[in-house]
């Protein structure tokens, strides 16, 4: 159990036993309404002027406000105007003292916070600089043309409240037409709203910089994730049937993400999330990025969006999701090569290996549902992201019946 989860048991059983004793103590409860009033007004007051980076800052504050009000009424005697036996500057003096003393922590606990995250943010040039009312206190990684940062809201400093800040490079903004590019694909972005997708909040510009802010995931990234291995099968169809499910919501918005790959998966105990639809696009318009070019991630890309095709379709994304499925089940990618260009070559003549070849477990139905996914001709695949989903529904019970042991 967490220390925040300990203080937060530590709070609610002090409320319950002050509520105990000062109705016993007071015999009514309207003086213990008065007690309440003052204590849990001025804790919240204090929080509201310089909240708590812990999450049950309110909670606190409300607690040791109340305890000041009824250690002051104690402590500093009968005196002063009184209503219900509650003598309201005693109480009133307690209560600011022990908030003065809260906030007083939680300004120390500030400071030696963003001393931590200063320390490690080495020498990244963004890192603790300010993007809106957020603090970006952590670098995450880099790609392309931007780098991602996490961000908290610099007033509370609650990483529960994290968001993930894309800040583009000089190099992007002087490309011609990146600004306008960049607010249509956010545009579009913004129709998506799926849990296993993940949330683009707005895009803006601040001192030059152009930025996206995003929903933040505490995950690893698939790729991480294959590097330990080949995926048990029925653990790989249910990633596949998450990711199609998001994948078909995304085409039913008019949405196809064109750059489907593990990198772009994060994985988390909830369940995964699509990110980075830097290179989505309005299904069956031009390319909104680099118009005429094979953009993508060569191990991924279907043959049409390798030749250059430019209206492309949620089948490229259909493709790339079978060739993460393949590589998922294999543990090996469905092409490769010593050179990209070598890579993309197979992709658009060679023919794929069955998976089954490699792991003769994987069920023919299953290795058929796959070999679909990623056929050449586009003709050839299912013909959308719902019959996908449809079909490795009706595979999720074969694949788990493979994972269960063989009795004896």
């Amino acid at each position: 159990m967490s220390r925040e989860a300990f203080q937060l048991i530590g709070y609610g059983v002090l409320i319950l036993v002050l509520f105990v004793v000062f109705i016993m103590a007071l015999g009514n409860l309207l003086g213990l309404a008065v007690l309440v009033g003052i204590g849990c007004g001025l804790g919240l007051l204090s929080e509201s002027i310089y909240p708590s980076p812990l999450s049950n800052g309110r909670l606190s504050a409300t607690a040791l406000g109340l305890t000041g009000a009824i250690v002051g009424n104690v402590v500093f005697g009968a005196w002063g105007p009184n209503l219900a036996h509650v003598y309201l500057i005693p109480s009133l003096l307690g209560a600011f003292i022990v908030s003065a003393l809260l906030r007083a922590k939680v300004r120390y606990d500030r400071l030696r916070r963003i001393e931590d995250y200063t320390a490690a943010a080495g020498e990244e040039p963004l890192a603790m600089s300010m993007v809106e009312h957020y603090r970006l206190i952590r670098f995450v990684g880099a790609g392309g043309f931007a780098k991602v940062f996490q961000g908290v809201p610099d007033r509370t400093l609650r990483e529960n409240e994290s968001v993930a800040v894309k800040v583009f490079s000089e190099n992007a903004l002087d490309q011609d037409d990146f600004v306008a590019r960049v607010g249509r694909e956010v545009g579009l972005c913004q129709k998506l709203d799926h849990p296993n997708i993940v949330r683009i909040h707005k895009s803006d510009e601040q001192n030059k910089l152009r930025y996206i802010i995003m929903e933040f995931v505490n995950g690893e990234t698939l790729r991480a994730r294959m590097k330990q291995g080949r995926m048990e099968i029925p653990d790989a169809v249910n990633l596949l049937i998450e990711l199609a499910g998001a994948l078909a919501h995304a085409h039913s918005k008019g949405v196809i993400h064109r750059d489907v790959k593990p990198d772009n998966i994060i994985l988390t105990p909830q369940g995964c999330k699509i990110m980075d639809f830097g290179l989505a696009r309005q299904a069956g318009t031009s390319d909104l990025t680099q118009t005429g070019s094979a953009i993508g991630t060569p191990h991924y890309m279907p043959p049409e969006q390798i030749l250059g095709e430019k209206q492309l379709d949620g089948r490229c994304d259909q493709y790339a999701l079978g060739a993460m499925g393949f590589e998922m089940l294999t543990g090996e990618k469905l092409f490769d090569g010593d050179e990209a260009i070598h890579v993309v070559i197979k992709h658009v003549q060679e023919e794929p290996r069955n998976p089954r070849e490699i792991r003769p477990q994987i069920s023919e139905a299953l290795a058929n549902c796959i070999l679909k996914m990623i056929a050449k001709d586009r003709d050839d695949r299912y013909p959308d992201m719902d019959a996908v989903l449809t079909e490795l529904k009706t595979l999720q019970p074969e694949a788990i019946a493979l994972a269960r042991p063989i009795e004896a």
